[in-house]
């Protein structure tokens, strides 16, 4: 995987964030940013509600008497953490960005429209409805795909000493992957791209929507101001990015206009 091509993704971070504020974007990032903010406050919630309880459950009926004492309990209960944190990294695409397509979708379309000189697309409910149907089926494709290829991946951890270290590198890598294809896909989608041609297009791109997606990951490790602003960072420099790579294999000149000073 060309890291000039992952890097070149992550550079579309500060060129969303460039055109967020001058195009004045930021009111299409409220309605995503209080989902996906509300997905994280669940997830602590139920850990705050329910951990302890099962926590000490296992504490008292599968450790062996040996290990309870210390810190082993307070163990267990990072342990039961880090599984939430990650199932909730698991479950945030077929949660967030998919259940809120329609949402992100249209900041899309309005960020090339405004920012790139994007055709305008006439809004129409049916079509809506299909596009979210499409994107439906694909995500869940890739959804099922993923949380394969990361029970795979959890294997490495049986490698001694560096298993652990490689086993994480590799599921951050599958779940950037995946989140991008999430982020780039409401570009192809308004493009027409068929679900064969979609998957040809990320899969032709595989560095590139890798990047989009470690962007919006390490924008999700932020707490509280990532998590706002994740899914409309994540899909305004997917479309920037998207919009690119379809001009380039078009034998189009990509746009320089995200970069340049906004119309007056």
């Amino acid at each position: 995987m060309a890291i000039s091509s992952i890097l070149t993704a992550l550079g579309y971070y500060p060129k969303a964030h460039r055109a967020i504020l001058r195009h004045r974007l930021w009111p299409y990032m409220i309605l995503p940013g209080l989902m996906s903010f509300s997905f994280f406050i669940a997830l602590i919630s139920i850990g705050a509600l329910y951990f302890g309880d099962i926590a000490a459950h296992i504490h008292q009926n599968y450790l062996p008497e040996f290990m309870k004492w210390g810190f082993l309990p307070a163990v267990t209960h990072l342990l039961l953490w880090c599984l939430l944190f990650l199932s909730g990294y698991i479950l945030y695409q077929p949660v967030v960005l998919i259940l809120f397509s329609p949402v992100l979708g249209y900041l899309s379309e309005i960020t090339e429209k405004k920012i790139l000189d994007g055709p305008d697309v006439p809004f129409q409910i049916r079509q809506v409805l299909k596009d979210v149907l499409r994107g439906l089926h694909l995500s869940l494709r890739n959804l099922i795909r993923m949380v394969l290829l990361v029970l795979s991946a959890w294997l490495m951890i049986l490698i001694p000493i560096v298993g652990a270290v490689i086993s994480a590198a590799v599921i951050f890598l599958i779940q950037a992957y995946f989140n991008g294809c999430a982020l780039v896909d409401y570009t192809l989608e308004r493009k027409n791209y068929a679900v064969r041609d979609r998957v040809r297009f990320t899969r032709g791109h595989r560095a590139l929507v890798t990047g989009i997606g470690m962007g919006f990951m390490l924008l999700l490790v932020i707490p509280i101001l990532g998590w706002f602003i994740a899914p409309a960072y994540g899909t305004v420099a997917a479309t920037l990015c998207a919009v690119a790579a379809v001009n380039k294999n078009a034998g189009k000149p990509p746009s320089r206009e995200a970069d340049s000073p906004a119309r007056r």
